[in-house]
């Protein structure tokens, strides 16, 4: 099994895979462990080092008082955590 390559996109292409390589360029992917929902928040709250209960919180209030639309974007837009594969033992 190989791992997957992927081709380096411009930050500042105006299309989907530029919007994600652009997040991802500033440390905001969303982890594959700990999210809730779509891991939007968890981006924001480890890039910004904040305690989840905390970064949650705020989430719920900016969702409620700037509408859902924001964070259903971000989600879209914010790429995911490469997979990592697992480690296999070998033998020397």
């Amino acid at each position: 099994m190989t791992a997957p390559t992927h081709t380096q996109v411009d930050v500042n292409d105006a299309s989907l895979a530029g919007a994600r390589a652009w997040f991802a360029h500033k440390g905001l992917s969303r982890p594959r462990e700990g999210r809730v929902l779509g891991g939007v928040v968890a981006a924001f709250t480890r890039r910004y080092d904040l305690n989840p209960l905390v970064g949650r919180i705020l989430g719920v209030v900016a969702i409620f008082t700037l509408t859902p639309i924001a964070y259903v974007v971000a989600w879209v837009l914010m790429p995911s955590d490469p997979e990592v594969a697992p480690a296999t033992a070998t033998t020397a």
